[in-house]
């Protein structure tokens, strides 16, 4: 017979379950603000008389943040409580709105805001690392994107909503509130290990992610699959606004959708990672990507965004695991803060690019909205066969031991 007191979760089980709990409150405020940043607010700033450009400004305000990441190691938190200061900091901006709802200030919130991420996301990395065992990796990664992701979904539709009601800007500010007080929760993490993280340069960083063969060929696919989505962004918008005409609970029900399918193919995509590697996410994933792209460039209504949202929302999933899963195997502990930095700047550079190329065609009259986006579809379907022919084992690349992926919080794409 058993005895009760063998079901007693020892010491350790219950600090992993309480770090696992407040990672997933934290998850939670990232998915409510990143979906009213990334979902609804090109929207609000179009109807407010955004030009093209300006939408541009706003899909580049990720990679910029990106960019100047690199720099996360000088600057960057170096405790979990930092880090809730940090993320909290990028969450209150949005608070701006309440007062001024105007459209530079939509820009500036959304380069604060992902600046808060980008700075925070090396350290959270590394931070992970040493919280959770590597025999978790899959199920960890699954349960806090299911939870961002589903976070994202009901602020999605709860944001269209009350934006019909009350105010796009307002909208947005509300999720900063939620935002603000589910950062807190970082400062309850507590690892298992006192060490304080080293520094690092950004040209250190540069060199951490350059020196794996691997995820040098696999950030240069990136680069052309990547790009292509990145150019789109801005294009959105237009085709809500200017071609379709959709009211912000139509686009909220478009992100909902996205937000779903993330959610549901999460756990997916991290079985795929750590059956066959991260690789095989991206080559699979990627795939559904360039077909949202020509779903876009074609759609004559709203249904066909719906279906559009279900396979790029996928898509999004398997690029957040694959990443995370290559890196992972890729680095050591030690530097995988240092290589994710890396990444960040050199997708960062590559995104300021390409957020403002489409945008700039059209507003020269070069392209319209359509062949605009099926440019964008043929660079991310060279970033597809660029997936395919990368080696994941090349004879001079010696992976690292698997630990425990970063959280995705800056896009990717």
């Amino acid at each position: 017979m058993v005895r009760p007191s063998s079901f007693q979760p020892s010491p350790s089980q219950r600090a992993l379950g309480r770090n696992l709990a407040l990672d997933l409150v934290a998850a939670t405020g990232v998915g409510v603000t990143m979906a009213l940043i990334t979902a609804l607010l090109p929207t609000i700033a179009r109807r407010g008389g955004l030009e093209p450009i300006g939408l541009s400004a706003l899909a580049a305000a990720p990679f910029v943040a990106n960019f100047l990441g690199a720099f996360a190691g000088r600057f960057g938190p170096r405790s979990p409580a930092q880090l809730a200061l940090i993320r909290g900091l990028g969450a209150a901006s949005m608070l701006l709105l309440f007062v001024l709802p105007t459209a530079p200030v939509m820009i500036a919130v959304a380069f604060v805001f992902w600046m808060s991420l980008s700075f925070g996301g090396p350290f959270h990395l590394r931070l992970w690392g040493s919280i959770y065992p590597a025999r978790l990796v899959g199920r960890v990664v699954g349960f806090i994107g299911m939870g961002r992701a589903a976070a994202g979904a009901l602020a999605a539709f709860g944001g269209g909503v009350v934006a019909d009601r009350l105010g796009g800007p307002s909208a947005v500010a509300a999720a900063g509130l939620i935002g603000v007080a589910c950062a807190l929760a970082y400062a309850g993490l507590r690892t298992r290990s006192t060490e304080r993280p080293p520094s690092f340069s950004a040209r250190e960083s540069i060199r951490a992610l350059r020196e794996r063969p691997v995820l040098a060929h696999v950030a240069l696919a990136q680069g052309f699959y990547g790009g292509g989505l990145i150019a789109a962004v801005p294009l959105y918008a237009l085709v809500h606004v200017d071609r379709l005409d959709l009211s912000l609970s139509d686009v909220g029900v478009i992100g909902i959708l996205a937000a779903v399918a993330t959610t549901v193919s999460f756990p997916l995509w991290g079985a795929v990672a750590d059956r066959w590697g991260g690789l095989r996410a991206l080559r699979l994933g990627s795939g559904l990507g360039v077909v949202g792209l020509i779903g876009y460039a074609l759609a004559p209504d709203v249904a066909i965004l719906w279906v559009m949202a279900v396979g790029y929302g996928a898509a999004s999933a398997a690029i957040d695991v694959g990443i995370a899963s290559i890196v992972s195997d890729q680095t050591p502990l030690t530097s995988r803060a240092a290589a994710m930095a890396g990444w960040n700047a050199i997708t960062g550079a590559r995104g300021m690019a390409a957020a403002f190329l489409m945008s700039a065609l059209l507003q020269l009259g070069i392209v319209d909205v359509t062949s605009a986006l099926l440019l964008c579809a043929v660079s991310s379907a060279v970033g597809v066969v660029m997936f395919a022919r990368v080696n994941p084992n090349p004879p001079e690349s010696v992976p690292a031991p698997r630990s425990v992926p970063a959280p995705s919080a800056v896009p990717t794409a």
